[in-house]
């Protein structure tokens, strides 16, 4: 459960303005650093399940003593919801925003508006994996001024995202003044750069019903600005080898191996694989990391062992990509990887189609 609260955060936390389904469109002005916080009920249980975003901003500041009175348990119990997310405090980063918002309600004296209703339809909607895009239903309009300064993500192949807003839920000494020093923090995947911009003119991100984003770990989220890909989506053919070692994990209670990999049609790139090995399976996700842009994914590996030998066979699916390879999608590829029980001699195998 703690770990599905965590993603719900997480999917709410990307929101922001959001389009719901009646209401008003409104414009706030003077939302640069601007505190504000969400309450997020969920009713229900996945497929069917919602959760609803109430937002202070244009309505409080989020006073400190306020939000830290509230009890996510005792509220939800209080609402008649499956359970309650105290998210915030966070802060914005554009000037101003225009977007569709619902009614105002008051918590305990708070004054909060709708600016969300997310249909939960699997736990794979409370997944919270950093620095992988999520696509949300969202329309909006973020506007920067000429002279301010954003804080981006460059992605393999030059796609490029903007911070909207950052959190100080996961650490509370967050602040504006230490967002230029934030790349140093972050532990970015492998050909990922963070970096600060002055703008030399405005700068407009519009959202019309769909928007790409995404969080690093400390759960600032950041809205796709530019994107690398051009022309017809085609299918390749996929015939892969690499070479895979285990690493110490960087997530608790998993298997994290790293490698290199090389064939048709993306050429000489890396791999970087983390998951679980249960009931006779690994199961997990991969990034690939190219010069012309990463790839992500899925792995199913049902394993046998055989002296000092163990070996995994099964699919694995291409799920997004950054780059050449933004909105890659694959079947099943056939997926081998041979190792000895140390995890230091692992020979790897892929094939299958790809549509990019």
């Amino acid at each position: 459960m703690r770990r599905g609260l965590a993603g719900l955060a997480a999917v709410a936390a990307v929101v922001g303005f959001a389009a719901v389904a009646s209401g008003a469109s409104r414009q706030a002005s003077g939302l640069y650093d601007a505190r504000y916080c969400e309450i997020i009920e969920l009713r229900g249980t996945p497929p069917t399940a919602t959760a609803t975003v109430w937002n202070t901003i244009g309505l409080n500041q989020c006073p400190a003593a306020q939000w830290e009175a509230f009890d996510a348990a005792a509220l939800a119990r209080e609402l008649g919801a499956t359970f309650v997310i105290l998210n915030g405090p966070r802060h914005f980063l554009m000037d101003s925003a225009t977007a569709t918002t619902g009614g105002v309600r008051a918590f305990h004296g708070m004054r909060m508006r709708k600016v969300a209703t997310i249909p939960i339809r699997s736990a794979a909607d409370l997944a919270q994996t950093p620095y992988t895009d999520r696509t949300i239903g969202r329309t909006n309009t973020w506007v920067w001024r000429k002279g301010r300064t954003v804080f981006e993500l460059v992605a393999p192949g030059g796609d490029t995202y903007v911070m909207q807003s950052y959190s100080q839920k996961a650490d509370p000494a967050l602040s504006l003044g230490k967002l230029g020093s934030l790349g140093r923090r972050l532990h970015l995947p492998l050909g990922w750069r963070y970096r600060t911009r002055k703008l030399s003119q405005e700068l407009v991100l519009t959202a019309k019903g769909r928007a790409t984003i995404l969080q690093d770990e400390l759960q600032n989220t950041y809205q796709l600005a530019t994107q690398a890909r051009r022309g017809r989506r085609t299918r390749h053919a996929v015939s892969m080898k690499g070479r895979t070692r285990t690493v110490p994990a960087t997530t608790p209670g998993t298997i994290e191996d790293h490698g290199t990999v090389s064939g048709t049609p993306f050429g000489n790139g890396s791999i970087v694989l983390v998951g679980k090995l249960e009931n006779g399976r690994f199961d997990g996700t991969f990034r690939l990391t190219f010069p012309r842009g990463s790839i992500i994914g899925t792995a199913s590996l049902p394993y046998t062992v055989s002296g000092n030998e163990i070996d995994f066979r099964g699919t694995s699916r291409f799920t997004g990509g950054t780059g050449a390879y933004r909105g890659i999608t694959s079947g099943a590829l056939a997926t081998r990887d041979h190792n000895t029980l140390d995890g230091q001699s692992g020979v790897l195998s892929v094939a299958g189609s790809a549509v990019y």
